[in-house]
């Protein structure tokens, strides 16, 4: 085998010789232990690596490394409301009352047109918005309308105890409305 240069720099490689002379086996390993190159990580430091990097990059804040240790003898205590998962009885129940529910309507097509139009309605509804924010003045103005009209409402409906009570009032109405059918 003849020596090979790199095309880069034009200089053979320090394992050239050796290859050249049929002493061993040419490795990507032999090849590179002239180039001093630092040695690389190992997988899970490389990962935690990457992570603080993408943590540092999107929050412009270096990461800090913050690692929670129970007590020796203590057993780590989890909120129940965060360690509880469905279990095959309370799954099976929910798909009773749902199979009961979907078998009570009378008109399915309609109620699966109108999930399946609401559906497409906020997905283009998110599309707008996004292509809204991209604009370079317009969220500005956006936000500007939006405290506006906040504060109008509030002036409006809630800072009065009259007009609070007429506004309660209003939305009781309503509810009461929506619930008698």
């Amino acid at each position: 085998m003849a020596p090979t240069a790199p095309a880069a720099t034009g200089a053979a490689s320090p394992a050239a010789p050796a290859v050249a002379k049929g002493e061993g086996k040419a490795t990507a390993a032999a090849r590179s232990v002239g180039l001093r190159l630092p040695a690389l990580p190992g997988l899970l430091g490389l990962a935690a690596q990457e992570q603080q990097t993408r943590a540092a990059s999107f929050c412009k804040r270096p990461a800090r490394n913050v690692v929670a240790m129970a007590a020796a003898g203590e057993p780590a205590s989890v909120p129940q409301a965060a360690n509880e998962e469905f279990t095959n009885e309370q799954l099976t129940e929910f798909v009773n009352a749902l199979k009961q529910e979907w078998d009570g309507i009378k008109n399915k097509y309609t109620v699966t047109a109108l999930a399946v139009a609401a559906t497409l309605a906020m997905w283009s509804a998110g599309g707008a918005v996004s292509a809204i924010d991209r604009l370079p003045v317009v969220p500005g103005i956006m936000e500007v309308v939006g405290i506006g009209y906040s504060g109008w409402f509030a002036y409006r409906n809630l800072l009065f105890k009259p007009d609070r009570d007429a506004f309660f009032a209003k939305v009781k109405e309503f509810y009461e409305d929506i619930i008698s059918g």
